[in-house]
């Protein structure tokens, strides 16, 4: 999701404190900061931005829209580097030694959020931003806290699979598990026997709403690191973006149904990393509409909703906790 506009402006004159932004509102309890300080701010929340001298409201304000228009892999929360800006200006460290009052800055904050259904709560003193309406975290990934030795050992086992799986092994013996278990229905892969009726999808499948109402999701599976240097479409980045198009292009044939069905959204899903470049480069040549409906998921994503959600390893025995394997006589796959 993108914030408003409304509430970036809000947003820039909170970090720029409460002198001199020229703004409507006194935001009395956030520090004051000057050009230096709004650069250490940003290197703070590991973001490449120096103040250049400008009016720092403004400056700040453009900063914040080019980080809005930065991909989103949830799509119910704003993108990981406007999370990482909302957490920095709440970090009770940016209020030690202060007069300034952390709980009404925080107050504040929330009443800006609001508008666009977020909020921010404190887990063991760690900023959480909260989806109001869809109930999704920032802290919904496993990274969000420590793992027990059981789940450690689970995810180096996974992440020993991934480093040794073919697309075929990959899509069949993790994705196909994993999607179900996340409640996606009728998890259907298409196959490499007969790659023209492919159309660009590796999987497609179901997800039924509250409402009842049902989304058509389509897979694109590709093997190790996707990555991009420069500007330019070229090699395998190329081939994706025109496969990405086909497959929200192509209608899938639903036999319950017994209908056609365009993909309401469509995963782009690496066994490796897909770099920020990469997704930057995709977006870019995607255009608005279809840009919404592009999510990505690599293997950070893929090790951490597997442990999450107990998926066992393909090919190898339970791991018990005292990190011993159990004989048996046959491998369960």
């Amino acid at each position: 999701m993108k914030l408003s506009l409304g509430t970036i402006d809000r947003l820039a004159e909170m970090i720029c404190g409460s002198h001199g932004t020229g703004g409507a509102y006194d935001w009395k309890d956030f520090p004051y900061r000057s050009s230096s300080y709004l650069t250490e701010f940003f290197r703070h929340c590991n973001l490449p931005y120096t103040h250049d001298g400008s009016t720092r409201k403004w400056w700040v304000s453009t900063v914040l829209e080019e980080i809005n228009e930065k991909t989103a892999p949830e799509p119910s929360l704003p993108p990981p580097e406007m999370i990482a800006v909302i957490q920095q200006l709440v970090d009770p460290m940016e209020y030690a030694g202060t007069d300034l009052n952390h709980e009404t800055a925080v107050a504040q904050l929330n009443k800006v959020l609001a508008k666009d259904g977020l909020q921010v709560t404190f887990v063991h003193s760690q900023a959480v931003i909260e989806n109001l309406n869809t109930q999704v975290t920032s802290r919904d990934r496993t990274t969000g806290r420590l793992l027990s030795r059981e789940e450690t050992l689970r995810r180096q086992a996974f992440e020993e699979f991934l480093n040794n799986a073919s697309e075929d092994e990959f899509t069949e013996e993790v994705l196909v598990r994993l999607f179900a278990q996340l409640g996606f229905e009728r998890v259907t892969v298409s196959g490499h026997q007969d790659r023209q009726l492919e159309f660009g999808k590796d999987m497609w499948m179901r997800y039924r709403l509250p409402t009842q109402h049902q989304l058509y999701v389509g897979v694109q599976v590709k093997i190790g690191r996707i990555h991009a240097s420069g500007s330019e479409l070229t090699g395998n980045i190329s081939g994706i973006l025109a496969q990405l198009l086909m497959l929200m292009t192509y209608p899938v044939f639903d036999p319950e149904t017994n209908s056609k069905h365009l993909f309401d959204h469509v995963f782009l899903v690496s066994s490796g990393e897909i770099t920020k470049q990469a997704r930057e480069l995709l977006s870019e040549f995607l255009d608005n509409a279809m840009r919404r409906n592009v999510l990505f998921m690599d293997r950070e994503d893929i090790l951490d909703l597997c442990v999450r959600f107990g998926l066992p390893v393909p090919g190898a025995p339970e791991i018990d906790e005292s990190g011993d394997t159990p004989e048996v006589d046959d491998l369960p796959f």
